[in-house]
């Protein structure tokens, strides 16, 4: 779910020379992401976790993925996806979480983002604001004013 929702961004970003990059943790289920569409950017695979460890995302243990299986949290996001088609499976390593991180062509950390629980994940607008692109989303959800000039009104 998360995926796809960044995925929908990626034309603003390309449109601003922004690369849009996943690193996912193995193999397994690849091939379904990538024919099922959920991301548009490029995709790496970090079998060894290494760039996860650096980052500092936390891997839950047992204990703490089960209680995540059973928050309201987990399924609510479940029945958001559902309700837009997006299925799923819960094969391969569900213990490792991830999260987003903007770093500029300089190495600069814009923005950073680390998930607490599996189900958690970044609103592509924080992704937009953190990188000073306007949001078309809060560009169609701003109120417009309207002015009247005689029988013209315009809305700006």
């Amino acid at each position: 779910m998360g995926a796809k929702e960044l995925s929908a961004i990626k034309p603003q970003l390309d449109a601003n020379n922004v690369r849009l990059v996943g690193v996912g943790v193995e193999e397994l289920g690849v091939e379904e992401f990538v024919q099922g569409k959920f991301w548009a950017g490029e995709l790496y695979i970090d079998e060894k976790k290494q760039s996860y460890s650096a980052l500092g995302f936390r891997r839950l243990g047992y204990f703490a993925t089960a209680g995540a299986l059973l928050s309201k949290a987990l399924r609510a996001g479940m029945k958001k996806a559902s309700d837009q088609g997006i299925t799923g499976n819960i094969k391969g390593d569900g213990f490792q979480n991830g999260g987003t991180i903007i770093v500029d062509k300089d190495g600069k950390v814009l923005f950073e983002y680390k998930q607490v629980e599996p189900s958690d994940h970044v609103d592509p607008n924080e992704i937009l604001k953190a990188l000073g692109i306007k949001s078309e989303s809060t560009e169609e959800a701003s109120p417009k004013k309207e002015e009247c000039n005689e029988d013209v009104c315009t809305r700006s």
